[in-house]
This record gives C-alpha cells, structure tokens and sequence, in this order.
C-alpha cells in the first residue's frame, strides 16, 4: 500500500472512530447542570459548612462556660453520644459532662482541623479537640491536664437548623497532669474567664441583641 492509500485509510479509520465515539456517548456524557443551580447548590453547602462551625464551636463553649442550655442545643433531642467509657443518649452525656465539669476550677476546649462534608439535609464532620483542665490534685494543690482527640460527627438539618444527631468521640492522648505552681483562686480576679451566668460574654451578648 502506498502512502497516499496508507493516509487516506488511516484518515477514515479515525473519522469513523471520532463518530462512534460521538454516537456512543451521547447518552452517557454528564449533562452540564444550570449555572444557577450549581451556584444555589454550592452557597448552600457553604452556609451549611458555617453553621456547623458554629455548632462545633458552640458545645465547646458550652463546655468551658458549663452552660448546659447551649449545650443541648447542639443536638438533636434523640441524638446517641459515643466518648470513653459512656455510650447512650447525648442528653444524658450533657448531664454526665456537666457533673465532672461542675467539680473542675477551668477549662478551655479548642477546636480545629475542621472537615465538613454536605449531602443534602445530611452532613458529616471530623474535628479535632485539645482541651485544659484546672482540678484538684489528690495529693493536694492543684493541677493542669490536657488532653486531645477528635469529634467525629453525624449532622441532621431540620426546618433550616443543623443539629448533631450521632457523635463518636475519640481520646487520642493525655499527658501527665502537671502540678500547678499559683491555684487557680490566685488567678488575678476580673481578668480571666468565668462561668455561666457571671462571664463577660453573656453581658455582652445581652446588649448586642438589644441594639
């Protein structure tokens, strides 16, 4: 075969293969959706993502502040909690965490590496916790422990309103606690924070509603 039949051949060879394959996937090619739709679908999971922040972000503050009302409000009334030893409703872990906390002098929990995935009404998030706690030692005086470990969540939005319905927390590490040089009554009065109802957020949170 010469190369000019060589090339004509070939030359139809792909002119047929480019229209099979067109033919072929025609029906299988992804349709584009609307641009709209696509912006609506994507402010949507954004919004959703900023409002689970702000539950994440809530239950710790709940924790540090021992406000058991913005606790529960974190989830669902039939949500299940996972996390050490206790496995049964996140109403009743609220009541359990409240008890260890009511005994404890500080907190502080800090979230971070956040991950949201958004499905619709549905969502699951991972985040990681550290957390400092200020206690009575058993031997006497006080001391600092910490500790670390994730939150991995199960997110339900009902009527607008993203709530946990199933959490499984993790502990990943807990150095030994470290004994405390000053006690935590020495800390400098005024300046550090406090609890529900006596910190100064909620003072502040009351005047900024009423503007």
């Amino acid at each position: 075969m010469e190369d000019k039949d060589r090339r004509s051949a070939l030359g139809a060879m792909l002119a047929l293969g480019v229209a099979a394959t067109a033919a072929g996937g025609a029906e299988a090619a992804p349709r584009a959706k609307p641009r709209g739709e696509s912006m609506a679908r994507q402010v949507d999971e954004l919004v959703s993502r900023a409002q689970i922040e702000e539950v994440l972000m809530a239950y710790a503050r709940g924790n540090d502040r021992l406000d058991g009302d913005l606790l529960r409000s974190c989830f669902w009334p039939e949500a299940t909690h996972k996390h050490g030893k206790f496995d049964g409703t996140s109403s009743d872990f609220v009541g359990f965490a409240l008890k260890i906390l009511g005994t404890v002098k500080y907190t502080a929990h800090h979230i971070s590496n956040v991950s949201i995935k958004v499905d619709g009404d549905r969502a699951l998030s991972e985040c990681y916790y550290f957390a400092h706690h200020r206690r009575d030692r058993k031997e006497g005086g006080e001391e600092d422990a910490f500790f670390e470990g994730r939150y991995l969540d199960e997110f339900e939005r009902r009527d607008g309103v993203w709530k946990i319905i199933r959490r499984r927390g993790l502990a990943d590490y807990s150095p030994p606690a470290i004994p405390a040089a000053v006690a935590f009554a020495d800390w400098p009065a005024g300046q550090h924070s406090l609890r529900y109802p006596d910190d100064d957020y909620y003072a502040m949170l009351t005047k900024f509603r009423q503007r």
